[in-house]
């Protein structure tokens, strides 16, 4: 949430998102446009490109791969 502090689109996403943990315990479901979650894909890269830690850097690319399959559907 801190990273979208200065964008109020991707705020207001991450605000919808709803705990799922009869399907798994870190799961959120979020419904959001394909356009929502473009920009939140570019955020994801950015943070990336900011970071060295190799924990976080796997964390962001899972990011990655689950935005990819929300926007492509595969």
């Amino acid at each position: 949430m801190s990273a979208t502090r200065g964008i109020p689109s991707l705020r207001a996403v991450l605000g919808r998102a709803v705990s799922r943990p009869d399907l798994a315990p870190d799961l959120l479901l979020v419904r959001a446009k394909v356009s929502e979650l473009d920009e939140m894909y570019s955020l994801v890269e950015a943070l990336m490109d900011g970071t060295r830690s190799r924990k976080r850097l796997d964390l962001l690319e899972g990011l990655l791969a689950g935005l990819c399959t929300s926007i492509d559907g595969f």
